[in-house]
């Protein structure tokens, strides 16, 4: 395994880890929830009970919803590896098999997609080394004997030339700066899942200790439908 790919998969643990958080913070909060009717209905604060029994039934059901999808769920999960697999092929450049170049493209869509935005304006800031556009720092696998033309001059950085050579069905040569800007890239978009996979884990870690404040995750396509993790994390239980 390629440390490329290594870091393309700390994605699909970035999804389990999700799918746990999500389902073990909805637990919390229908637990307080629960608790907090309970106490205003001894009060006889019969508005706020209400809005606490709605809460919970929201939550229950939200809840319900994703243990139902939870095979679901785990399908989603798994076509990240085979995603984070394809789209590692980026780092054999040349030598890429012409059958695994949509694979690979469609591999990196996925996870481009699912980035953060801060992480791409970042990717758009990287100005390109001035042999990066020059057509031969390039290949078209299915007519390996064909030169490439230069990128346009409106590419002027490495999240542009990614588009262009996704659109012309190119990769970089291996060796070159092209090559080596856009496994970069690739690169930068992998690490997203790290740190997150840390603050999943700590945030799972409050939950248990009863300390968990609140913290938005980064809600990626792994769930079949991210609509009740919105829910969960946005219903306010105080």
């Amino acid at each position: 395994m390629t440390d490329l790919e290594q870091a393309f998969e700390h994605w699909q643990t970035m999804a389990e880890l999700e799918v746990q958080f999500f389902e073990a913070l909805g637990e919390h909060k229908l637990q307080l929830a629960k608790s907090e009717l309970v106490r205003a209905v001894a009060a006889q604060n019969w508005s706020l009970a209400r809005m606490k029994a709605t809460v919970a039934q929201e939550l229950e059901a939200a809840l319900s919803r994703m243990r139902r999808q939870r095979n679901q769920s785990r399908r989603a999960i798994r076509r990240l590896g085979r995603h984070a697999r394809a789209a590692s092929k980026i780092r054999s450049g040349e030598d890429l098999a012409p059958s695994q170049l949509a694979l690979m493209w469609a591999g990196y869509t996925v996870f481009e997609r699912l980035a953060p935005a801060s992480v791409l304006e970042k990717l758009t800031e990287n100005p390109l080394h001035g042999s990066a556009k020059d057509g031969r720092s390039f290949v078209d696998l299915r007519h390996p004997d064909q030169p490439c033309p230069d990128p346009p001059e409106d590419v002027n950085n490495v999240l542009g030339l990614i588009s262009w050579l996704k659109g012309r069905s190119f990769v970089p040569r291996r060796g070159t700066e092209a090559y080596r800007q856009v496994v970069d890239a690739f690169s930068e978009i992998a690490s997203v899942a790290n740190e997150e996979i840390q603050f999943l884990r700590s945030n799972l870690a409050a939950l248990e200790k009863g300390t968990y404040d609140h913290w938005k995750p980064l809600i990626i396509a792994a769930l079949p439908d991210s609509v009740d993790a919105k829910k969960i994390i946005k219903i306010d239980s105080k």
